[in-house]
């Protein structure tokens, strides 16, 4: 099995000439099925009636987006193709590798669906009021010195804002780093967009035009 970590040893392994079906396996250390598939797919090699039939190569899952028009949930089509194509497949191989593959794309659209949820859940929570801040704790009882000083900054120019616990949901916390591609906490919104930390924002607050457009209590 040929190790593939870069796209143009991908296109060369792709497009290199040979009688060989090409068997491309994308892997992922979490995935149980991605493990599946590679024992599978060992498996039909080391098979005496056809194995010499195939050139295996193997590629982190991490690097599938760097290859243009491949798309994960199509390698069950793209497996089964290349077996049909090659050989008189045993059946109860060919059913094992579609159970698999049905199993990954499950899995896939599954993962797939929960991002897309977490991120619409994140929207709402970043719109919910004009300056919207996630920090620990609330501003009552700050969990952090860094949530206390940008409180204490907020009502220092009679702002107003919402706050959200991140230490109450870990989902929120660890999602939002990704979302807004920002790894610490406090972060403060405006108009659903990030203005920053502790440190942006107190930069921030020292220009009179940046204060002004920012909500006040009544």
């Amino acid at each position: 099995m040929q190790a593939i970590n870069t796209r143009e040893q991908f296109e060369n392994f792709i497009n290199s000439d040979g009688k060989f079906t090409k068997i491309v396996l994308f892997s992922a250390s979490w995935s149980e099925a991605s493990t599946d598939y590679d024992k599978l797919i060992l498996e039909l090699k080391n098979e005496k009636e056809y194995g010499t039939d195939y050139e295996i190569g193997k590629l982190k899952g991490k690097l599938i987006d760097r290859i243009e028009g491949f798309i994960p949930i199509k390698l069950k089509e793209l497996l089964i193709k290349s077996t049909f194509d090659a050989i008189a497949a045993k059946k109860e191989n060919i059913d094992k590798l579609r159970e698999t593959a049905e199993k990954t794309e499950g899995e896939e659209k599954s993962e797939e669906k929960q991002q897309e949820e977490l991120n619409e859940r994140l929207k709402r929570l970043i719109n919910k009021e004009r300056l919207t801040l996630f920090m620990k704790g609330s501003p009552t009882e700050p969990k952090c010195g860094f949530s206390q000083q940008i409180v204490k900054l907020l009502k220092a120019h009679n702002i107003q804002f919402w706050t959200f616990d991140i230490l109450l949901d870990e989902q929120v916390r660890q999602g939002l780093k990704i979302y807004s591609d920002w790894p610490t906490y406090p972060q403060l919104y405006l108009d659903g967009e990030l203005l920053g930390g502790i440190d942006v924002v107190r930069e921030e607050m020292k220009d009179p035009a940046f204060v002004e457009k920012l909500p006040k209590l009544v």
